[in-house]
């Protein structure tokens, strides 16, 4: 083998080795993108540190109802109360809005906000999607419920994005009260009409790639 022959083959086998490496982190790259985008894909994902209630109902508004509005829009329509105004930090005490701030939002802006209680998983099923409150790592919490299947629920997780959980984890984690025991809220249309759940129905293939 020539002088020059080796030079080409070495050339060669650098521009592979080039190419080759460019093409695998491009391939990698995409791959983190359309994860990161299935995470997020028709979710609301809050800015703010309580601004969870806030996240869940822009998630409804938007991507259930199609009717656009930010989660600040909706956060500084919930501080608008008297109560809030005169002093903000109630909010921070009970850790963010609560459901009955949800409902007379949702309601103001035309829409009927029910709320549930001594609901079980069937009943979030029927009734997905659903807010419900949630206590994780200490923290209160909402999410939303968008289905099940096998032994994992979907939620589609303001703080995350969507992601799925085993179903002994949610139940355990979701707030039960001594009087109303486990709760859940929806908002429904103002004539009352349960809209198909288009956008937030679940994929079987979520299920695998969000565990």
């Amino acid at each position: 083998m020539t002088n020059i022959t080796k030079k080409i083959t070495a050339f060669s086998a650098f521009m592979l080795a080039f190419i080759l490496f460019f093409w695998l982190n491009d391939t990698q790259a995409r791959q983190v993108k359309s994860l990161l985008e299935m995470r997020q894909k028709n979710v609301v994902v809050q800015k703010y540190d309580l601004s969870c209630g806030a996240a869940v109902l822009a998630t409804l508004f938007n991507y259930h109802h199609d009717d656009p509005i930010t989660e600040r829009d909706i956060a500084i329509g919930l501080m608008n109360r008297a109560e809030y105004i005169k002093n903000p930090l109630i909010v921070r005490i009970r850790e963010g809005f609560s459901l009955l701030d949800l409902k007379r939002f949702a309601d103001a802006r035309g829409y009927q906000g029910i709320g549930y209680g001594k609901l079980s998983l069937e009943h979030l099923v029927e009734k997905a999607p659903i807010i419900v409150p949630i206590n994780t790592k200490g923290y209160n919490h909402f999410v939303i419920f968008r289905g099940m299947y096998g032994n994992r629920v979907l939620l589609a997780d303001p703080a995350w994005g969507n992601r799925t959980m085993l179903i002994k984890t949610f139940v355990e984690s979701w707030i039960e009260s001594p009087q109303l025991g486990r709760v859940g809220f929806v908002v429904n249309s103002h004539d009352g009409a349960v809209r198909p759940n288009h956008n937030l129905t679940p994929n079987l293939d979520e299920f695998v790639m969000l565990q």
